[in-house]
């Protein structure tokens, strides 16, 4: 319950014109009493209370201030995720009624873990983060209740893991994450922990390199949907800026001058250069990025080369190969990029196809 007497009692005194001593003399009390009301170290009785809610004119509720929080669930989670964002450390009382009150409700128990988990990392109580390992293993019991697909048991282990770590029990966050880890989401912090307290450099790689091989198709997928979407949405000063800061990245990890995958990726995003030059009018740029995803296509379809060790700082390993889904050859993939595209772009990459060099007729 919230109430603001002292502030009312103060700012209806003011509102009559009384001081301290006067008010006291019409209560018949002391003025340190009223003192004492006004600087909140202590409470008028009911019967004074009442007394001056009817010599000031208000209902004893206004006298009160008394504001009464609104206890529904969705109300209460509501406000649990609002006291985190503004780290309110007093809203961990409510986040215990909360869980008190709706013990087996994932909403109500995730945001009160949550609200333990964000405190106990940036003050590293331990009593805080103990709290948060159990309030999230409660969260794990009812996580089949969680409407947002962005979150599994899995995710919450990677929660416990670092509230694991935090508290120095290593061994226990570990173990947490190798048997929580589809798809290998947790690859690079398993690797960096092991490293971190001593654990074997060559299982670190391990995790690492597959961490590193994830997050690489991870990057490369995120920015052919950008491409998509700038696309779609002619946004092509965004998709020029991107594709010219991709290319270069993905030429900086290549580990040979062989034509590998990434390669064809490559020649993927100078065709969407490619598109976003010719729409800004830059035909002579559009001619010249076509030429080159040719070029390099043709290079890649000439002697596939899948193998992800031909990666920068992935080691040799016959067993580790990439893949994609943009088409069975490099040339192919570049197709799809240009289909449905101005019947003009398209003879500009038929010229580009017509000639040996990868340059377009008349460039």
């Amino acid at each position: 319950m919230d109430t603001s007497i002292a502030e009312n009692i103060r700012a209806y005194r003011k509102q009559r014109g009384l001081t301290q001593e006067q008010l006291a003399e019409v209560l018949g009390v002391s003025v340190g009493a009223v003192y004492k009301w006004e600087s909140k170290s202590s409470l008028p009785e009911i019967r004074l209370i009442m007394e001056m809610a009817d010599f000031f004119d208000v209902s004893v509720d206004a006298l009160l201030g008394y504001r009464m929080k609104d206890k529904r669930l969705n109300a209460t989670v509501e406000r649990l995720w609002k006291a985190g964002g503004s780290r309110d450390y007093g809203a961990l009382s409510e986040a215990e009624g909360a869980v008190r009150k709706y013990p087996h409700s994932f909403d109500a128990v995730y945001a009160a873990a949550f609200l333990y988990y964000t405190f106990g990392a940036e003050t590293k109580k331990e009593p805080w983060l103990r709290r948060a390992i159990e309030l999230l293993n409660d969260a794990r019991l009812l996580v089949n209740q969680c409407t947002d697909s962005r979150l599994n048991e899995s995710y919450l282990c990677g929660m416990i893991a670092e509230m694991h770590e935090m508290l120095g029990e290593t061994d226990k966050a570990l173990k947490l994450l190798k048997e929580h880890n589809p798809g290998a989401i947790f690859d690079d912090r398993i690797g960096i922990m092991l490293l971190s307290h001593g654990g074997d450099p060559e299982e670190a790689n391990d995790y690492l390199e597959d961490g590193f091989l994830r997050t690489i198709g991870s990057l490369i997928q995120t920015v052919i949907g950008y491409a998509m979407l700038f696309d779609v949405k002619n946004d092509n000063a965004s998709g020029m800026e991107m594709m010219r800061w991709i290319v270069p990245t993905l030429e900086g990890l290549k580990k040979t001058d062989e034509a590998d995958f990434i390669v064809k990726m490559i020649a993927v995003f100078d065709a969407f250069l490619a598109v976003f030059q010719y729409r800004s009018g830059d035909r002579k740029g559009a001619q010249a990025s076509l030429g080159k995803a040719k070029a390099l296509a043709l290079a890649f379809d000439e002697k596939p080369n899948y193998a992800a060790n031909q990666v920068k700082y992935v080691r040799e390993s016959e067993t580790t190969n990439a893949h994609d889904l943009l088409g069975k050859t490099a040339m192919d993939a570049v197709d799809s990029v240009l289909r449905g595209k101005s019947a003009e772009l398209k003879k500009l990459w038929a010229d580009v196809g017509s000639r040996e060099d990868g340059t377009a007729a008349g460039a």
